[in-house]
């Protein structure tokens, strides 16, 4: 869908219009796993605000959170996945992607994230094969990294995207 929501934006601004993928969460790990892919000129960097690494660690991380044995647990939703979504959790994953990665990734992550471990984008940062920039910010939950601290994070913002 990603890479889908490219084309249409180069199509209707024009072929010199430039892109910033972002996305938080979710959406933070859908970008990072769409800069794994040849993307057009057009996409300048990416911006990943909270990320988790993989769909299956992030899952069983969540399973234990919900006291559930994740390791019991995990196989059933991959199989779900399969049945029902037509795809495999295993089959990629942002830290995957950020191996083959051509475009600059700034990475945020909230130190207090209790919901997806900022070590995740911590992983992430460290596989990355392109230029990058990883900036935690101290007590900020999931998601929060902007609220928490906004001059911080449009400065890394300016500075990287310069």
């Amino acid at each position: 869908d990603c890479l889908a929501w490219i084309d249409f934006a180069v199509n209707h601004f024009g072929s010199d219009v430039k892109l910033v993928l972002t996305g938080i969460s979710m959406g933070a790990s859908t970008v990072l796993m769409a800069a794994g892919k040849p993307l057009p000129e057009n996409v300048v960097g990416v911006l990943a605000d909270c990320g988790f690494s993989s769909p299956k660690e992030i899952i069983q991380k969540c399973a234990k959170d919900m006291h559930l044995p994740a390791k019991l647990v995990y196989p059933f939703i991959k199989l779900g996945a399969k049945i029902y979504g037509h795809f495999d959790l295993e089959e990629y994953s942002p830290m995957e992607a950020m191996k083959t990665c051509k475009a600059p990734v700034i990475f945020f992550h909230g130190e207090s994230d209790d919901f997806v471990p900022c070590e995740m984008s911590r992983q992430n940062f460290a596989a990355c094969t392109a230029p990058k920039r990883l900036i935690t910010v101290p007590g900020a939950g999931h998601g929060l990294s902007y609220p928490m601290s906004p001059e911080t994070y449009l400065n890394a913002l300016r500075e990287f995207f310069a």
